[in-house]
């Protein structure tokens, strides 16, 4: 198997919103408590028939998380104003200090649901058009080698169903492993994605591709005259008062505090640090920094329909299934739980950092994760993220839960 084509798909299935969280054998629920590991921290008193139970199950699977070899994990819940926090784990393989519940790290590809909800408050706002053509506010950048710009739109961006390539599955990849701190332009991003031609006409399948949204960006820059960043910091950061996040752009340090965030570059290979890293090659699409507080508290905003206009929320919760049970809306995914509950989120993984965030409609109940170790072509770990996964949304969500 080529191991940088492994890695690249790896990464990209990261950035695409595959939900994954790690389990195994491991570490039982005393041996945390004895060592002070936060677990349960809630804003208000709660008894052991109320929760005891579920934060178990949940504060397992985190130390068999970390029994199969990933550094750390950070997870908070929270439901109906009651806020959880659970950790397991070393904030870096070289020395004892512990995890944290306010540690920042990045959040990836959840940055599309951000740059999604500031394309629908445009719509909202009567600037534009979910049906408007690319064509028209990016003329000539999406052209030749068979593309019809002028019949892919806004919504078929944002739920993946332009045709148009991800250049995360490109040559983008291999740079960024190779040099960490190189610098991109969206400009750039756009080029190596449409350089191959499209994958299919316009609205007829689906493929999940960072593209769409670095276009987005663009359309997000054209109708306002201002970046992304600056909208996403006007429109959602700062009236949600989320002191704690930030569009990192170039900005390669973390604020602090944080963990070690690490890769597995090669099968077999040692974790290499990759905290510090130029994120601009996630751009639109996956340059955010941010904590599970601010996170789980604009979920649940949006949830609950406090940022968007009905219409547009309608707009942005209508998914078609894509995967495995899977379904996708407009920068927003849902999954069900074995009894059927919807968890609408979206999930993120850059190198060194691999996070998911969501919740129920109404959003009374929401969660986000974080661990510090994207596994790249070790399949063991990834699929002890799925599994991982399961354990602690069926915890959390499940029937028996609500």
């Amino acid at each position: 198997m080529n191991v940088k084509k492994t890695i690249l798909m790896s990464l990209a299935v990261m950035m695409a919103g595959n939900i994954m969280l790690i389990t195994g054998d491991g570490a039982s629920i005393a041996s945390a408590q004895a060592n002070k590991v936060p677990i349960g921290v809630s804003s208000v008193s709660t008894t052991k028939l109320d929760v005891s139970q579920q934060q178990q199950r949940i504060q397992q699977a985190l130390e068999q998380f970390v029994a199969k070899g990933i550094p750390g994990v950070i997870l908070q819940t929270v439901k109906d104003g009651v806020k959880q926090d659970y950790v397991a784990g070393k904030a870096s393989i070289y020395a004892e200090r512990r995890m944290q519940p306010d540690f920042h790290f990045r959040i990836g590809s959840i940055t599309k649901t951000f740059t999604a909800t500031v394309i629908l408050q445009l719509v909202g706002e009567g600037k534009l058009s979910l049906d408007d053509s690319v064509e028209k506010w990016l003329p000539g950048v999406v052209q030749g080698k068979g593309y019809e710009s002028s019949k892919i739109t806004i919504r078929m961006l944002l739920n993946m169903r332009s045709g148009i390539p991800d250049f995360a599955n490109g040559k983008i990849v291999d740079q960024i492993l190779e040099n960490r701190f190189k610098n991109y332009t969206a400009e750039e991003l756009v080029k190596v994605g449409v350089e191959g031609g499209p994958l299919f006409a316009p609205g007829s399948k689906f493929d999940y591709s960072s593209t769409n949204t670095v276009l987005a960006g663009l359309i997000i820059q054209k109708v306002t005259g201002q970046t992304y960043a600056e909208q996403i910091k006007k429109r959602i950061i700062e009236p949600l008062k989320l002191n704690n996040t930030s569009v990192a752009g170039s900005i390669t340090k973390l604020p602090e505090p944080h963990a070690r965030g690490y890769a597995i570059k090669t099968i077999g290979g040692s974790l290499e640090d990759f905290t510090e890293i130029n994120i601009s090659w996630g751009n639109a699409a996956g340059d955010m920094i941010s904590t599970t507080a601010d996170i789980n508290r604009f979920f649940s905003k949006l949830l609950a329909g406090n940022i968007l206009k009905p219409e547009q929320m309608k707009e942005m919760f209508t998914a078609e299934l894509v995967d495995g049970g899977v379904g996708y809306g407009l920068g927003i995914s849902e999954r069900k739980t074995a009894s059927g509950v919807s968890i609408w989120g979206h999930s993120g993984g850059t190198p060194g950092y691999i996070s998911f965030a969501g919740g129920t409609l109404g959003g009374k109940h929401v969660i986000t994760y974080n661990y510090t170790l994207h596994p790249g072509p070790d399949l063991d770990k990834a699929n002890a993220a799925a599994d991982m996964q399961k354990k602690v949304l069926e915890a959390e969500f499940g029937q028996s839960a609500q």
